[in-house]
């Protein structure tokens, strides 16, 4: 049996993934994590299952790209959001130095300055995907000491345009949403459906608690749940207009039963 946890990245939802870590370190459950490589020989009861290898750097700057179109005109207004998006957005940066190129056109903006000293004295290895957020988190917190605060006056204009910029690069002549649709959801989704599909096959009597973001559930989330998770119509319309096989489609065919618990 198989029992998801939709969450959606925020601090709230930490307290039971804590919770289920610690059953799983008990060995009373197998837990798989989001943002996690998948390790088939691993006898850990914790485990992820993802495929982050060859995928998770076009996967974030996809997510960047989608992340910028806000209704805000610079990070200063985007609370939460904006960290997120500064997060990923520098990480993008570093993976994809075409789009360091890019953003010296803008290098005459009073903001300029603030971007880039949030690039300087970077001391963590950026190929390791599963600690790439954390990691540029704790990097962006020591800067800001220095600085004085984070570099709110950077326009999500340009976040937008340089993600599309670097889009374009990499996968020319190819309508942009589609790209963002299969890097973030599709081929993530085939992904982790193959490694959940094989942590079942090897663990027939074991209770498998996955954590996964509640997109990755779509469209199998119901109303109820989408409102207990404080998610909006833009959410639900956004997923619905998704007609290939999702994550949940792949668990079906396979007989797979599963519960999703808010």
């Amino acid at each position: 049996m198989i029992t998801f946890h939709p969450e959606v990245h925020l601090s709230h939802f930490e307290e039971q993934k804590e919770l289920l870590k610690t059953r799983a370190l008990q060995n009373e459950i197998i837990l798989l994590l989001e943002c996690k490589q998948y390790n088939a020989s691993s006898e850990n009861r914790m485990n992820g299952f993802e495929q982050l290898e060859g995928l998770y750097p076009d996967t974030v700057l996809c997510s960047t790209y989608t992340l910028s179109q806000v209704p805000f005109e610079t990070l200063k207004e985007g609370g939460n959001h904006s960290i997120a998006v500064l997060v990923f957005f520098l990480y993008c940066i570093l993976i994809f130095p075409e789009m360091e190129e890019f953003m010296r056109s803008f290098e005459t903006e009073p903001w300029f300055l603030s971007y880039t000293h949030f690039l300087q004295e970077i001391h963590f290895d950026i190929y390791n995907y599963e600690k790439s957020s954390e990691n540029m988190k704790q990097h962006i917190r020591n800067r800001a000491k220095l600085y004085g605060g984070l570099p709110s006056n950077i326009p999500y204009e340009s976040i937008r345009k340089c993600c599309l910029y670097m889009l374009h690069k990499k996968f020319p002549d190819q309508n942009v949403d589609d790209i963002v649709i299969q890097k973030t959801l599709l081929e993530r989704e085939k992904h982790m459906a193959e490694n959940i599909i094989d942590v079942v096959r090897h663990n027939k009597n074991i209770h498998i608690h996955i954590c996964i973001g509640a997109g990755h559930l779509m469209p199998f989330l119901n109303e109820r749940q989408i409102a207990q998770l404080g998610l909006d119509i833009f959410f639900s319309d956004y997923h619905k207009n998704i007609t290939q096989s999702r994550l949940l489609h792949y668990l079906q065919k396979k007989g797979i039963d599963y519960a999703i618990e808010c």
